[in-house]
């Protein structure tokens, strides 16, 4: 992972240094005692004469074009053997930053070292008499130089506090759930990131995209399922692109850790969400969809699945491995019994296992209401299998219409993987329509 961009410290430095000038009469003498510090900052007036003729030069020094950083440095280093007070040790750390500053901007990018801005910045947060929101901004900055250093730990610990000082910065969320995570506490950056995203939610904001990936993508790597489930479906909710579900349905049901859990019959409901929501990419995921629906006796759904990739051109007219599934899905309806038998069969059955049969097979023919009407008589008989005909049931009732019937029948699906897939479905029903 990249550091933190060393262009965006220099920039958040020049606006908390903002070009420092206090008035320097260099023959000033005390004519009374030092007046108070305000509760939150600083007063030139409490300047030591002893240090105000070497502070005064290295303002000169720093004020000319181009600056004389050699002079500069040369009554820096005067000044520190004349500083008397902590108004002194301010000035004398916001110019010596201003110093390391200029000097490592004028390097070329890769030449560049921020470390030489550590130790003024961790004078000035020492300070006491350095304002509130400087001390936030430089706390902030230190904590970026920490991370681009790889002291991550230091890093989520800087960028706390500059948090809790009130800095306000739109990267502060997501470097600090980044420290977090590279210091080993992947839970408690993601963690950071929710606290973030409820914060922009309560001010009625919408969070940015990255913050919701950052989630998902770290909360994959460290195997925690139940943060990926809980951010992927937010960052669907959010951002519910074609490309967007697409990856995320790839990636809980065919690529990621818990992919191997699944069975075909558990990939055909991620099918089915990735054709409600456009996200079936290229003609192998129609055939790949084709197929699981032939092995798992749905041979309607299998023959639909390839004329849809025909008829929108995503499978190329004459391809060999589709026309080779379609025909042998219209070998197996030819073959089966007509749905009229079975629906009569499952009417007559004790249990209700072959009413959810039934209905599947109407799922994919598309009749999502004699679907919905199947799998409810199956339910009244009873099956083996609650959570599968509740979510194929659900499914049924979101295609055909029945929203709320959807949702309170999807949120009754408790046991993984059919209760993750079951919350994609309910994240779907929630969502806007998603373009095709």
């Amino acid at each position: 992972m990249q550091g933190v961009s060393r262009i965006a410290i220099a920039g958040a430095l020049m606006l908390g240094l903002g070009g420092t000038v206090i008035a320097l009469p260099a023959n000033a003498k005390k004519e009374k005692p030092a007046e108070a510090a305000p509760a939150d900052g600083f007063n030139p007036k409490n300047l030591s004469n002893e240090a105000r003729p070497a502070l005064g030069a290295i303002q000169t020094a720093l004020a000319a074009t181009p600056p004389d950083y050699a002079t500069a440095k040369a009554k820096l280093t005067e000044a520190d053997g004349l500083a008397k007070n902590a108004s002194d040790s301010y000035i004398i750390a916001k110019f010596r930053l201003q110093v390391a500053s200029g000097e490592m901007n004028a390097l070329p990018e890769a030449q560049r070292n921020d470390v030489v801005l550590a130790q003024p910045l961790e004078t000035l947060i020492a300070n006491p008499i350095t304002p509130k929101a400087e001390k936030a901004q430089f706390t902030y900055i230190r904590g970026n130089l920490a991370y681009n250093q790889k002291d991550y730990a230091k890093a989520a610990q800087l960028m706390a506090s500059a948090r809790d000082l009130g800095y306000q910065n739109a990267d502060l969320p997501l470097n600090l759930a980044r420290a977090k995570v590279e210091a080993g506490d992947v839970a408690g950056g993601v963690a950071e990131l929710d606290t973030a995203v409820k914060a922009e939610q309560a001010a009625g904001r919408k969070a940015p995209e990255a913050w919701y990936k950052y989630a998902v993508s770290h909360a994959i790597k460290a195997n925690l399922p139940e943060q990926t489930n809980t951010w992927t479906q937010a960052w669907l909710a959010n951002y519910g692109t074609k490309e967007n579900w697409r990856t995320a349905i790839y990636t809980f049901g065919f690529s990621g850790p818990g992919a191997a859990k699944l069975t075909d019959r558990n990939r055909i409901d991620l099918y089915r969400l990735m054709r409600v929501t456009n996200s079936l990419a290229g003609a192998k995921e129609y055939i790949d969809y084709a197929d699981a629906a032939n092995k798992t006796g749905l041979p309607t759904e299998a023959k639909t699945v390839i004329k849809e990739g025909f008829d929108s051109k995503v499978i190329p007219a004459g391809n060999a491995t589709a026309t080779d599934m379609a025909k042998q899905a219209s070998e197996s309806i030819a073959s089966d019994k007509p749905l009229a038998a079975q629906e009569k069969a499952a009417a007559a059955a004790p249990k209700g296992d072959l009413a959810s049969q039934a209905g599947d097979a109407y799922l994919g023919e598309r009749n999502y209401a004699k679907a919905a009407e199947l799998y409810k008589l199956a339910a009244t008989k009873g099956v083996n299998d609650n959570d599968r005909l509740n979510l194929h049931l659900g499914i049924a009732q979101a295609l055909g219409g029945d929203k709320e019937g959807a949702r309170a029948t999807l949120t009754k699906v408790t046991t993984a993987p059919n209760a993750d897939i079951a919350k994609l479905w309910l994240t779907w029903l929630a969502s806007a329509p998603v373009a095709a």
